[in-house]
């Protein structure tokens, strides 16, 4: 095909995505054309000029779509050529694979565009004074040398090898003093070190139509024609998280995830009213410090579980929590005088002072019942509803989209190398991100699942304060905790 029966459809497609005339006129001068996901990663790098747009572009997934190729055309042919003065840093994680990329892509994309490479420092110039340094973050201290420094522009590559705290630190050096606004580029594969922060950064609000700062732009070696064949052979060849990964871009993954059968496509749906008739309950994880967790699930008929709603809470008192719960069942039309069994861990049971927890929690009309806390039965429980949809084994566990951070944790969570049976524990991280809280609040309610209601909002007639919860009809303490009769 000739370049002017390339340039008519991808003019096309750049004028509906709202590309300016002066970035197409940029890619054409250089003679690079790109494909459709490489084009809306070009349309989403400008619309970081208009005011709010973001500031933030991923792209990536699988391996083999092009992407280092895009964001460097991006960031040589676009941005450096349209704004003089343009002070941009090109990174990655080793300073070998950092220049030897970087100089592929200058001799590949800029062959027709007059520039200076000096490979010694790194440096790459254009004549209206434009400019690229080449650098490489291996370490903490690596990211000192760019601090206090401006950069108008940053791009990663290969961004799950950092962890968040250096992409944090990365953001502060992303500033400007010149008519444009700074952003960063970046290319990133499921799994890595930072596998799950860009997950949740990009990722996410992308799933979830709810970009703001940030745009993701999806892509796998199928996107790319000029691909070699051979290559898509090579990444069919891995098995397990490899395969999901390198060839399909799945984000469900990591590599020792332990519920490695949890597919987002399968078991996570849409909001939506259930039968008054099913039975409800929710699930309960009490912290202070670690976040209070509390999950609103349903069975229907057929015996399927659905978690319907999700509230956490760090730093907040039980009447707190009670009034957050409330409100919970009253947007999801769940009558509160009939609620059912509110399931919690052991904690809330145990005796430092004249009262429990859960006895605070009874002042506020829930009476908290002891769930069953067996970790690797829990764990298998919830693994066996999952099922495995790709071999015909149907789930019976689905997670509406208003349960943002449990859908997060189930694809975090890891085998336990003391224990590959169990889950390993993991807490919530400075910013209160992360940890196994929704989880717990999961398995609780998961191996406690009622056969009709019990219960209720108004204290239940057998409920007697020193039983520490439900009284002696219900329950037996053993161990600090309840065992349900």
């Amino acid at each position: 095909m000739t370049t002017l029966a390339k340039f008519v459809p991808f003019a096309r497609r750049a004028r509906k995505l709202n590309c300016p005339p002066d970035q197409i006129h940029n890619f054409l001068r250089a003679r690079y054309i790109p494909q459709p996901k490489q084009l809306l990663f070009h349309a989403a790098a400008r619309a970081c000029d208009l005011p709010g747009g973001p500031t933030q572009i991923g792209f990536g997934g699988a391996r083999g779509p092009g992407k280092s190729h895009a964001a460097f055309a991006q960031l040589a042919l676009d941005d450096c050529q349209r704004l003089p003065g343009l002070k941009c840093l090109y990174l990655r994680l080793q300073s070998k694979q950092a220049r030897e990329q970087f100089d592929d892509l200058r001799r590949n994309l800029l062959r027709f565009i007059p520039h200076r490479y000096n490979a010694s420092t790194g440096m790459l110039t254009f004549p209206n004074g434009s400019r690229i340094q080449v650098g490489h973050i291996r370490s903490v201290k690596d990211i000192d040398q760019f601090l206090g420094l401006e950069y108008d522009v940053i791009l990663i590559e290969e961004t799950t090898t950092l962890t968040e705290s250096k992409y944090r630190a990365l953001r502060d050096a992303n500033r400007t003093s010149k008519n444009f606004r700074p952003r960063i580029y970046s290319t990133a594969n499921p799994g890595g070190i930072g596998h799950t922060w860009y997950k949740k950064r990009f990722v996410v609000p992308h799933r979830q139509q709810s970009e703001t700062d940030t745009r993701f732009i999806p892509a796998t070696i199928d996107d790319n024609a000029m691909i070699d064949p051979d290559y898509r052979r090579k990444l069919e060849e891995n098995i397990g998280w490899k395969l999901r990964a390198h060839r399909y871009g799945d984000w469900d993954i990591s590599a020792g995830q332990y519920f490695s059968n949890f597919r987002y496509q399968y078991h996570v749906i849409e909001p939506f009213q259930t039968h008054p008739e099913w039975v409800h309950w929710l699930g309960v994880d009490h912290g202070y410090n670690h976040p209070t967790v509390f999950l609103l699930l349903a069975k229907d008929d057929d015996g399927n579980v659905y978690v319907l709603d999700e509230y956490l809470r760090a730093g907040a008192f039980p009447q707190d929590h009670a009034a957050a719960v409330k409100t919970m069942l009253e947007r999801n039309n769940v009558d509160e005088t009939p609620l059912c069994d509110p399931r919690a861990g052991p904690d809330v049971f145990s005796r430092h002072t004249d009262r429990t927890i859960a006895d605070r929690y009874a002042d506020e009309g829930l009476y908290l019942k002891a769930a069953v806390t067996d970790r690797i039965q829990g764990a298998n429980e919830i693994r066996t509803r999952l099922g495995d949809p790709e071999r015909g084994l149907l789930p019976s566990l689905f997670i509406t989209t208003n349960c943002t951070r449990l859908i997060e944790c189930l694809t975090e969570l890891l085998h336990d190398p003391a224990n590959p049976e169990d889950v390993l524990k993991t807490n919530v991280n400075q910013y209160g991100e992360g940890g196994d809280d929704t989880y717990d609040a999961l398995r609780y309610g998961i191996m406690s699942i009622p056969s009709k209601f019990i219960g209720g909002m108004s204290k239940p007639p057998a409920y007697e304060r020193e039983d520490y919860g439900w009284g002696a009809s219900n329950s037996y303490r053993s161990g600090g905790g309840f065992i349900l009769r």
